[in-house]
């Protein structure tokens, strides 16, 4: 029997499963091809299951596992295809049947036929018709599963995957957008955070080089101020050489060092200035290298989510197409 990988300790049965509620759409048409698939290699090697119900299927994760029958004691179940209760074999159909009823309560989250006593369940296989699921595309499946009468139902498994693989495409078609608009409203905060700190580190630098370039100009003021004042002690120096000629060349040596002395500090403040400017210059470049890849990365990530679009698209067309040339 095919079959996914064996239960670990983790499984449960399936009705253990249900009985927290429905099954996500995708996950429950995952769990049905699945199923499906497994019934389909029975019924491929000329056997039938007979008796399909969630106390014979495992679930694990994204896992699932059909269990063999235990022996056929009777007994009605929801899941009992109609000829059953008439005492007829146990065939294809019949399976197809059964599974029909397993897939409906894994998407609604209730059985598709209840009943107060077997009577009661019986009477509501035989005659009653399951609610909607809400879902047309489901609503127009299950009832070519659970057909009252054998050569209403679908002929053969192979059909049944090939319209719950459709149904599955169609399923992950609608989620698309969903996912797009997250995909987008990420982008956008993303890129809301990145102009965010990209003004933040700008403001910092303009206040920065504002504040560097305030204190050069105030020590530039500074420097002329003391200048000032050394040109005027070395004129004073001057009246007083023509009066002291011989202090003359100490004094002027003095004036010398300290005027010396000044223009070191200017030029250290101004060598200091320019490597805080290059360095500013290296900073928002990089800054602006960051911005042109987060941007390449974004038009990237629009450009896949759009493939993965198409590709989806694409494949629902050829599934369309498989299907149209089936039915003909």
């Amino acid at each position: 029997m095919t079959s996914t990988e064996s239960a670990t300790n983790t499984s449960q049965t399936l009705d253990q499963r249900l009985a927290e509620g429905a099954i996500p759409t995708a996950q429950a048409l995952s769990y049905a091809i699945t199923l499906g698939e497994a019934l389909r290699g029975m019924h491929d090697a000329g056997q039938v299951h007979g008796a399909v119900s969630p106390v014979n299927i495992m679930v694990s994760g994204t896992r699932l596992e059909l269990l063999p029958a235990a022996a056929r004691a009777g007994g009605v179940t929801p899941y009992t295809a109609p000829e059953l209760l008439q005492e007829c074999p146990a065939d294809a159909r019949s399976d197809i049947f059964s599974f029909g009823a397993v897939a409906y309560e894994m998407l609604t989250g209730r059985p598709a036929f209840q009943g107060d006593n077997p009577t009661a369940l019986a009477e509501a296989i035989s005659h009653a018709v399951p609610p909607s699921s809400g879902n047309p595309g489901i609503d127009l499946f299950l009832p070519m599963c659970l057909a009252k009468e054998p050569a209403a139902r679908f002929e053969h498994m192979q059909k049944v995957l090939l319209e719950l693989k459709l149904l599955a495409v169609h399923a992950r078609r609608a989620e698309a957008p969903a996912r797009r608009e997250q995909a987008v409203a990420a982008l956008r905060s993303e890129l809301q955070q990145i102009e965010t700190c990209l003004a933040s580190r700008l403001e910092a630098h303009e206040k920065t080089a504002s504040d560097t370039g305030r204190a050069a100009s105030e020590a530039l003021d500074t420097l002329r101020e003391q200048l000032s004042s050394l040109g005027a002690q070395f004129a004073a120096a001057q009246e007083r050489a023509e009066q002291r000629p011989s202090s003359v060349e100490q004094t002027i040596e003095a004036i010398g060092s300290r005027v010396a002395h000044a223009e070191q500090g200017l030029d250290a403040l101004r060598q200091a200035f320019a490597t805080y400017a290059e360095k500013t210059v290296a900073d928002l470049h990089d800054l602006g290298e960051s911005l042109k890849a987060q941007g390449a990365a974004i038009q990237l990530a629009r450009k896949a989510q759009a493939q993965t679009d198409n590709l989806v698209e694409g494949v629902v067309e050829a599934l369309d197409l498989l299907q149209s040339s089936v039915l003909e």
